[in-house]
């Protein structure tokens, strides 16, 4: 039993939230140690795939391509690149002398139907996809559910240091399944994939504008959770039926059963201290 503010008595397997405050400061620091781990599985995976040499035949192809028509020198004069010129306007590129306009309009024509270009362009998307999918995936798999497992409790590192502990709702210790939920079906697949790849599409042009919309919802929903729910969760919390807790002030149970037992034996003994 302990007391709070007020002085009035509450038990310790009641419901000790972890304060906004420390679940920000241990996010900032997973935060910054997954950047780094995905960081590295990324030059990993490069150097496996050869992502750099198809970065460079490109590059060359298109500079070749680009030689042909003498964009190089007609760009040092008119100070427009090949894709400067591409975005502009009917109205806009009809600034510029014809022979200039013809030499870029074959250039970006020759470009856009080169067999080798496209090829090579749709496994550079392909290998980036699986490039920051694969490296984040395996970064959250290690810090969000390897290490929790290790440390229990659910604890990642930001959350050993702050102190603040994963449980499910009811008071009972996290299992190995739920801890999967919480971290690869919650936190990898809803809130940083779906994210992510929307970028990524838009990035390369692959994508409408309009799906960029849906990361701001994301992020609406995870709002209208924290406010909407007793226990302030995020959407992998309520995923996996999880709340963040203060573990210093929190009693995490083994079972329900060692819980009921545990809430039957200190009412008896209020009981008791009632009665004399």
């Amino acid at each position: 039993q302990r007391y709070g503010i007020s002085g009035c008595m509450y038990r310790i397997y009641d419901l000790q939230k972890a304060s906004m405050m420390k679940r920000f400061s241990a996010f900032l620091l997973d935060f910054i140690l997954l950047i780094i781990l995905t960081t590295g599985f990324m030059w990993l995976i490069s150097a496996v795939t050869g992502y750099a040499d198809y970065t460079s035949a490109i590059d060359n192809k298109m500079s070749e391509i680009e030689a042909k028509y003498d964009i190089p020198a007609i760009s040092e004069e008119y100070k427009i690149d090949l894709n400067q010129y591409d975005i502009l306007s009917k109205e806009e590129k009809e600034k510029y002398p014809a022979e200039v306009r013809a030499a870029f309009d074959a250039c970006i024509e020759e470009i856009n139907s080169n067999d080798d270009i496209n090829h090579t362009y749709v496994m550079i998307i392909s290998l980036t996809i699986l490039m920051v999918s694969l490296s984040l995936f395996l970064a959250t798999f290690l810090l969000e559910f390897v290490v929790p497992l290790i440390l229990k409790n659910g604890q990642t590192v930001g959350k050993k240091v702050f102190a603040l502990a994963v449980m499910r709702i009811d008071g009972v210790r996290v299992t190995p399944v739920i801890m999967f939920v919480r971290s690869i079906l919650g936190k990898y697949t809803v809130e940083i994939m779906i994210p992510v790849i929307i970028l990524l599409m838009l990035f390369f042009g692959v994508g409408s504008i309009v799906t960029l919309a849906v990361i701001p919802l994301i992020l609406i929903f995870e709002l209208i959770l924290v406010i909407a729910t007793k226990t302030n969760s995020f959407i992998h919390d309520v995923l996996s039926s999880t709340v963040l807790v203060d573990l210093p002030s929190q009693m995490i149970f083994d079972s329900v059963k060692a819980k009921l037992e545990y809430q039957a034996r200190i009412h008896s003994e209020d009981a008791k201290k009632a009665k004399y």
